[in-house]
């Protein structure tokens, strides 16, 4: 064995050993205590990683949580069911999120996820000749040829919408004027308004885009995961969002779900090809080579500390006055309770 394999594996063990450690500190017995846990989520998506990593690795259930999947379809309706009180918590952009809390709802983030804008720009083969973008181009070029085209959303103020407009209001583009923003809820609407035709491009996350292209229908055009843009860069987005209501009520069981989170994290620091694997059984009609394709890059930008820091937040808040038609003034102390992740970071990440 050379000697890089020898400290490969040496190194590899000791991160299963202080895994291993870090999850039995405070489990509690699953016995008796088990709550049901309901989460609204709009299907299946890798932006939620750490999430699906700690239910694959049976993280939750270590810490008397057992969950219950409620598919609403559009962030939005995520959004409304968490705070109308039907779920208890959702996997979503903190983006809209935090526009909503600006709007009223007692709603809070506890838990960053995942650190990427994970949304990709396809255009059909016809509005890709139509408009002369290639996906080689940089960021402020395609903006410029992108004009005359309609792209589908999931919500008007969703995070689909609100990044596409980003991009053009960033560069001084009127949206109204260059692009047909069509609404059209779930993804998978979205993904046969597509291939139907009815509308020429669509802004979704893996693995819609990756199945456009791979049936021929067109390509990703803008991939914030692996080109530069420069006014997302350290911009936090997905996230563990409740009522603040609850967290005062359930203080117990909000540390449990964000405590099951932080070990996924350190699960995936241990067994990064591994975890990332098994996530698969989430996308059972994706092809296995195009998950293989795609997995590594969102494994790349999870979360590794539930933490959000204020630095993120206030370049959060810069991206979202782009595209925000009046001021967001929702500030760090007002949205984000860290103090769950904050314990749980400590505790298990040692930070």
């Amino acid at each position: 064995m050379t000697e890089y394999r020898k400290a490969f594996a040496l190194s590899h063990s000791l991160r299963a050993f202080a895994l291993a450690a870090a999850v039995a500190v405070s489990a509690p017995a699953i016995a008796q205590d088990t709550q049901t846990v309901t989460i609204a989520t709009p299907g299946a998506a890798l932006h939620f990683y750490p999430f699906y990593v700690a239910e694959s690795e049976g993280l939750f259930e270590k810490e008397g949580i057992r969950i219950d999947w409620v598919d609403v379809g559009a962030g939005s309706r995520q959004i409304a069911a968490v705070a109308g009180g039907s779920a208890d918590f959702a996997v979503v952009g903190m983006q809209p999120a935090m526009t909503a809390r600006q709007n009223g709802a007692d709603l809070v983030s506890v838990a960053s996820l995942f650190n990427g804008y994970a949304i990709q720009l396809v255009l059909s083969n016809a509005a890709i000749e139509k408009t002369g973008i290639s996906p080689e181009m940089p960021i402020d070029e395609k903006v410029e040829k992108l004009q005359a085209v309609s792209v589908g959303v999931t919500g008007i103020g969703s995070t689909t919408d609100v990044l596409l407009r980003s991009w053009l209001k960033q560069r001084g583009k009127d949206v109204e004027q260059r692009l047909t923003i069509q609404p059209l809820g779930s993804p998978p609407a979205m993904f046969a308004a597509f291939e139907q035709g009815a509308v020429d491009g669509f802004m979704l996350g893996s693995p819609f885009p990756q199945q456009a292209e791979a049936a021929g229908l067109g390509k990703i055009v803008i991939d914030p995961l692996t080109e530069s843009i420069p006014e997302l860069e350290g911009v936090p987005y997905t996230a563990i969002i409740t009522r603040g209501a609850l967290t005062k009520e359930k203080p117990e069981l909000v540390q449990r779900m964000v405590n099951a989170l932080t070990k996924a994290m350190l699960a995936q620091a241990a067994d990064p090809d591994g975890v990332g694997a098994r996530l698969k059984s989430y996308f059972p009609d994706t092809d296995q080579a195009l998950f293989d394709g795609f997995e590594p890059t969102f494994r790349g930008k999870s979360a590794t500390t539930p933490v959000t820091s204020r630095e993120g937040y206030q370049k959060l808040l810069d991206w979202v006055a782009i595209a925000s038609p009046e001021p967001v003034t929702v500030t760090y102390d007002e949205f984000v309770d860290d103090s769950f992740a904050e314990k749980a970071a400590a505790e298990l990440l040692k930070q």
